[in-house]
């Protein structure tokens, strides 16, 4: 079940997360360097143990960062 979460949104995935009646933990990861990142997070990583759910999130929208030159 926990491989059908892969690339969704997570705010529709996280009702179902709260259904299983375990604690949720997630981590939302950042690109190195000069990339911001922007728009809905998904899930990139999904770890179910007996006791809890370990989720991995990032952005869907990654560009590189404008420097401002005077």
């Amino acid at each position: 079940m926990t491989q059908a979460w892969l690339g969704r949104d997570w705010n529709k995935i996280k009702l179902e997360i709260e259904e299983l009646g375990k604690p949720c933990a997630f981590q939302i990861t950042r690109p190195h360097g000069n990339i911001e990142s922007w728009g809905n997070y998904r899930v990139v990583r999904v770890r179910e143990f007996d006791d809890r759910v370990d989720v991995v999130l990032a952005h869907e929208n990654y560009s590189p960062r404008q420097t401002l030159t005077p």
